[in-house]
């Protein structure tokens, strides 16, 4: 199992950035190659380990927002929590 806080973006994040672009579980379940319910389970898990296969399928998620949607994760600073925004052209 993998503790939180080496788990990067968290499944908040996803969660947010599916927000942001306003697409459904099952539209990124679709890009990434997995189901709408496994989109479910990571985006619920907030615990503080994540077995390494799930951590597998959050890091696709991530590829998938970054490279088709133009998604960037940022890590909070001194100045700002962590979050997601559009990533400039």
């Amino acid at each position: 199992m993998v503790k939180t806080p080496n788990i990067w973006p968290s499944p908040r994040l996803v969660r947010a950035a599916r927000g942001l672009i306003g697409i459904s579980q099952a539209a990124l379940a679709e890009k990434a190659g997995v189901t709408q319910k496994t989109i479910t389970k990571i985006e619920a898990d907030d615990s503080e380990i994540m077995d390494p296969r799930r951590l597998k399928v959050l890091q696709e998620l991530q590829r998938v927002l970054e490279d088709v949607y133009g998604i960037e994760f940022f890590a909070a600073s001194e100045h700002s929590g962590e979050g997601v925004r559009f990533r400039k052209k």
